[in-house]
């Protein structure tokens, strides 16, 4: 009896254990994971907000960076199952959708952002659609919203020191590189996507000028033809020798200490180099400027048109973690919480409604108490945040701040959102794009040459193991019955 009863626990404590591992670990009631795994670029949040979420869930987050893009899509490519959240750019999450790597989103579990959602900014990536090519939405059609929550967006145009730059210099693409005095003064993007742009507004600028509609921007802001690709490259060399270099990062620092007196700045850096410069807030390094080296900056959005950027929060096919997902989403989109994050990166939300109108754009930009009544630039924001009194009143020297979180209807209307580009096109573009920085030889010779190197090692290695490999053997002389044997001949001799 007693060997049974031994028995019957040592089952039931293997079967637990059995349920514990098949369940993947610790869970909440709804069978979900209790943790939530979130990969999102550097300083791109509040991580106090993270802990605030945990306190009030119950569920730990496990919160990681990435660099670029792409890197995170390989990520998600080798290990589909290595994040439930993560935040990338529209152009990613289009080809992640394509792709069949992201789930779609039920958003009626997401209130806080669809009752809050900037309708305009919505209804834009909304435009776009995207055919699924793989996994269970094979062949269907979806707007790019049903598989993202909108995190942050903004512009790309020029960060300028007022003191040597003009506001007339900076209101095309151009304008600055006519001027020989900026010569080693100015930066652009080292990043392909942005550069291109950027060469586009400047190769078909005419046309750009005399568009009607933002369709129209659209197209010509994202051909990709070879000949635009060749043009471009062309514009783009022309530029280098009055470029102080190319950046990613360093720009807004640059531009900050005068090293440079132009730079085409995505419109967060351009608010937080702004803020910088005037002693507002304190540098990467925890201290604000000097007072004698603080600097008057302004943006600027050429009148040919620009990129506007979305990032946003969505879920890998991989992830079955919904629960976790949606009160995250939810979490992060509620206004308050978007106050506060914006208040940290220094980015603008897609979430509008009253709380963000009044704790973020009243309370820092609004100038109307400061100013007379024929003072200053009134700026309407109703397209953003809807109907009702949604102005604001800078001052003149304040409006290029303004315009780096909140440009106005009409400045929208002339920026496009970047598409995609296909594997082939992007070679193309990346050959062009490895010209403009100097290698000295595009991508196909270098693969041609990184594969005869490879060949040229595999038949050295052949070569001195020629004698242990029994197939591989270099015409000559017969062996001899003794050489067969293991006798090595030392010297001949003729008698």
């Amino acid at each position: 009896m007693k060997r049974f009863l031994s028995l019957l626990m040592a089952s039931l404590l293997i079967l637990s254990c059995f349920t514990l591992f098949a369940c993947g670990g610790e869970s909440n009631e709804s069978g979900q994971s209790k943790v939530l795994r979130i990969c999102n670029c550097e300083d791109y949040i509040d991580e106090e907000l993270l802990e605030k979420f945990t306190q009030e869930t119950g569920i730990q987050v496990e919160y990681s960076t990435f660099g670029t893009n792409e890197n995170l899509y390989n990520e998600l490519v080798i290990n589909p199952n290595s994040y439930d959240l993560v935040v990338p750019s529209e152009y990613m999450i289009e080809k992640l959708a394509q792709e069949g790597r992201l789930n779609k989103l039920d958003l009626s579990r997401v209130p806080s952002y669809t009752a809050n959602v900037s309708q305009y900014i919505n209804k834009r990536l909304g435009d776009i659609k995207v055919t699924v090519e793989d996994g269970v939405n094979k062949g269907k059609t979806f707007p790019l919203t049903d598989f993202m929550v909108g995190y942050m967006w903004g512009t790309m145009g020029w960060v300028y020191n007022t003191e040597f730059v003009t506001e007339e210099q900076v209101s095309t693409w151009e304008g600055v590189f006519a001027d020989k005095s900026l010569s080693k003064k100015i930066t652009i993007k080292d990043a392909v996507r942005d550069s291109y742009i950027v060469g586009l507004a400047m190769v078909y600028k005419d046309e750009l000028l005399n568009a009607t509609s933002t369709e129209q921007i659209t197209q010509i802001l994202n051909r990709v033809d070879q000949a635009s690709i060749d043009k471009v490259g062309a514009k783009l060399n022309s530029l280098k020798p009055m470029l102080y270099g190319f950046e990613v990062d360093s720009g807004k620092n640059d531009i900050v200490l005068g090293n440079i007196y132009a730079y085409v700045a995505w419109s967060g850096d351009a608010a937080y180099a702004i803020d910088v410069a005037c002693g507002d807030v304190e540098d990467e390094d925890g201290t604000f400027v000097d007072e004698k080296n603080l600097r008057d900056l302004s943006y600027k959005i050429p009148e040919e048109g620009s990129n506007i950027w979305f990032d946003g929060m969505v879920m890998p096919s991989g992830s079955t973690n919904y629960d976790a997902v949606y009160k995250f989403m939810d979490f992060i989109s509620r206004p308050e919480n978007v106050a506060e994050n914006m208040d940290y990166i220094g980015y603008t939300s897609l979430v509008a409604g009253d709380t963000i109108f009044n704790d973020v754009v009243l309370e820092w930009f609004d100038e109307s108490e400061d100013l007379a009544v024929d003072e200053g630039v009134t700026v309407d924001l109703s397209y953003f945040f809807g109907e009702g009194d949604y102005t604001v009143k800078v001052s003149e020297e304040s409006l290029g701040r303004l315009m780096a979180q909140y440009p106005t209807l009409d400045i929208l209307e002339k920026c496009a959102i970047m598409q995609n580009f296909k594997a082939d096109t992007l070679l193309s573009i990346n050959d062009m794009w490895e010209g403009v920085k100097g290698e000295t030889f595009p991508t196909w010779v270098i693969i041609l040459l990184a594969g005869l190197v490879v060949l040229l090692a595999v038949a050295i290695v052949f070569y001195r193991k020629k004698d242990k490999i029994k197939w591989f053997k270099l015409p000559g002389r017969k062996q001899t019955r003794l050489e067969k044997k293991g006798y090595k001949a030392i010297k001949k001799e003729n008698i």
